[in-house]
């Protein structure tokens, strides 16, 4: 039989080496840390009794996840948890920037951008299986749904920081900015309102 061995056990690697056992392959997941999951671990990292996902941003990726979906995770015991609130984004003068998995209350806080939040992230987020079912194939390929992977690309080309100087209020500008974020690059650079926008997109789709 033909063996592989998987470095990391985060969802990428446990990802990989479900498909590689899927064709037969025997594998094995090699992990430095003391528990498996990488980014999808929950642990007391901060303050002693606060349970709290390492990287829980890129939950929605993992719920909105088709092969994910293939492996029927919930016969293996996974449930997954729906907050109240989605991520918040506080301020100095104690006004807060939410994100639900509702759009409708989410627009409904963010008060004069509500509309506009409405206009930039209802369509990706209605049509998000398409999306995702592009964005996350390799890029040199024909897109499968080319009119929702467009509609989607273009303000995704820009940078977070032009796309931030659409809001009007404070709460807006601080819950795009603090999700837009997660690109780990510098916000005034093209493309870093990709992952911004995907992340708000699914957020809405699969919360």
């Amino acid at each position: 039989m033909t063996s592989a061995i998987v470095v990391g056990s985060g969802p990428n690697g446990l990802a990989a080496a479900a498909r590689l056992a899927r064709a037969g392959l025997d594998v094995t997941v090699l992990e430095a840390s003391d528990s498996i999951g990488g980014g999808t671990r929950s642990s007391e990292m901060i303050v002693p009794g606060l349970v709290h996902d390492h990287c829980s941003a890129f939950h929605p990726m993992a719920a909105a996840s088709p092969f994910l979906g293939e492996l029927d995770l919930a016969s293996h015991g996974l449930t997954w948890l729906q907050p109240a609130v989605d991520c918040a984004h506080p301020l100095d003068d104690g006004t807060v920037g939410v994100l639900y998995r509702s759009l409708d209350r989410t627009a409904e806080g963010l008060g004069r951008d509500g509309q506009r939040w409405r206009h930039v992230f209802e369509p990706p987020s209605l049509r998000f299986a398409d999306l995702f079912a592009d964005t996350s194939q390799p890029i040199l390929r024909v897109p499968r749904h080319p009119l929702t992977l467009a509609r989607f690309g273009v303000p995704a080309l820009l940078p977070a920081t032009t796309v931030a100087r659409a809001w009007r209020t404070e709460e807006a500008k601080a819950l795009w900015a603090g999700v837009a974020a997660h690109t780990f690059s510098r916000l005034d650079r093209p493309l870093t309102s990709a992952v911004g926008s995907a992340l708000i997109a699914a957020a809405h789709s699969v919360g």
